[in-house]
């Protein structure tokens, strides 16, 4: 991570501003307290600079992981924390990485996602907030059942099955995953979390015919659940320094309508969702309403389309289909 770190900053033009507050500090004193590192604003003013929103949070975020703490553990004020001249270095370092537009997910190395805590890689998509807000209606929807058979399109990180797993005990989760470094990410994330008992993960690329590994072919599910690429090709130039530099983009691309990898999901679902069982899909927000009639008009007999969801943004985002 720090070398990865290091090439970032060295590809960025803005200069490094190291200050040796060390100096300061009287004769045998090597802390340097954290109010004084933020001294006159000047990296609130450097991440406004670089367009970076929430400077409290970004600065609060790097000083909880530079001192490894909890976020919350950390006061918002920041004055009475004290850094040694290592952590303040890492705090610099970081920050300047920050300004670089690096999401501080990957600066971090984790990030927090409902109640666990993931394993983060530049290489593998960040989960978003709101996709915990999708996983609270859909763990929500399951928690009385006896038995959930779970299986996950395109689980990145691993968030969505191991967040499920960690709450629901009665899950079995199964995923597939094209990118082979979000495969072994998950993979480990699920070793972190002690949930490897209950999690398999398998490299494979979702294609008309071949929706499932050779193994997988015959299975049939309870719960599928993706969060598939939905940015339509064209809307790629609107997105955000950190998405376009930092984000595997392959994790991103819908297609023209936003819905091609959609698509695949429906047939898979025809073919591996048990009678009854659910289908939970996270797609923009112009997408319900195109799913719902693509569900009548080409499904009928099969999935039934049964409701969308809005995000805390009133953006509706989440479906929810049946198999017939």
């Amino acid at each position: 991570m720090l070398r990865q770190l290091s090439r970032s900053l060295r590809l960025t033009s803005r200069p490094r501003m190291w200050v040796n507050y060390a100096s300061d500090a009287p004769t045998g004193q090597s802390s340097i307290p954290v109010s004084k590192a933020l001294e006159n604003g000047r990296w609130v003013e450097k991440l406004k600079a670089a367009g970076v929103e929430d400077t409290d949070f970004n600065l609060k975020c790097i000083v909880s992981h530079v001192l490894k703490q909890k976020f919350n553990s950390v006061p918002d004020s920041l004055a009475q924390l004290q850094f040694n001249p290592g952590q303040l270095a890492d705090f610099e370092r970081f920050l300047e990485a920050r300004c670089a537009r690096m999401p501080l997910q990957h600066i971090i190395g984790e990030w927090d996602f409902m109640d666990i805590t993931l394993k983060t890689s530049p290489s593998v998509f960040i989960p978003r907030p709101e996709t915990e807000e999708f996983m609270r209606l859909v763990i929500e929807d399951h928690k009385d059942a006896k038995r959930v058979d779970l299986l996950e399109v395109g689980c990145g990180s691993g968030a969505m099955s191991l967040s499920m797993l960690h709450s629901l005990p009665q899950v079995e989760a199964t995923a597939i995953e094209r990118s082979k470094a979000a495969t072994v990410l998950a993979a480990e994330n699920a070793q972190l979390l002690g949930l490897s008992d209950r999690f398999r993960v398998h490299n494979h690329t979702m294609e008309e015919d071949k929706y499932l590994p050779e193994e997988l072919k015959e299975r049939k599910y309870d719960l599928i659940i993706s969060n598939p690429p939905y940015v339509k090709t064209e809307e790629f130039q609107f997105l955000h320094p950190e998405v376009v530099v930092y984000e595997n983009l392959n994790a991103l691309d819908g297609g023209s309508d936003g819905l091609r990898v959609a698509r695949l999901v429906f047939d898979l679902a025809c073919r591996h969702l048990r009678p009854g069982g659910k289908l939970w899909l996270e797609l923009g927000n112009d997408h319900p309403p195109m799913v719902k009639t693509i569900m009548n008009m080409k499904y009928e007999g099969r999935l039934k389309f049964i409701a969308s969801y809005s995000d805390q943004y009133q953006r509706e985002r989440f479906v929810q289909i049946e198999k017939v």
